[in-house]
């Protein structure tokens, strides 16, 4: 018996008139949501992003608003969103996931 390998892929990312991110994820047949911002989920990419290349790639601050105002800002929402899909693309991780 051959098994397939499932994948963890996104189905929607919603954001609420609070502020809430919900990502909603299909495993299979399985579907689960995960929130992943409760405040906003720009604000939640642009700490992470503001430390990584400030700390790490030694850019100025001035550096790093043009970028986040020139397309980084999407990029970076993009590689969180995608970031979080792969980690759950596991099936311990996916088993893990609790439902909202």
């Amino acid at each position: 018996m051959i098994k397939t390998k499932l994948r963890t892929e996104l189905v929607s990312l919603v954001e609420t008139a609070c502020g809430e991110a919900i990502l909603t994820m299909k495993r299979g047949e399985e579907e689960k949501q995960l929130l992943i911002a409760e405040c906003g989920l720009s604000d939640v990419v642009y700490d992470s992003a503001i430390d990584y290349y400030l700390d790490n790639e030694h850019w100025t601050q001035e550096q790093f608003d043009n970028y986040w105002e020139n397309g980084g800002e999407d990029k970076e929402i993009d590689n969180y969103v995608d970031g979080t899909v792969d980690f759950y693309d596991d099936d311990l991780t996916w088993e893990e996931l609790e439902t909202l």
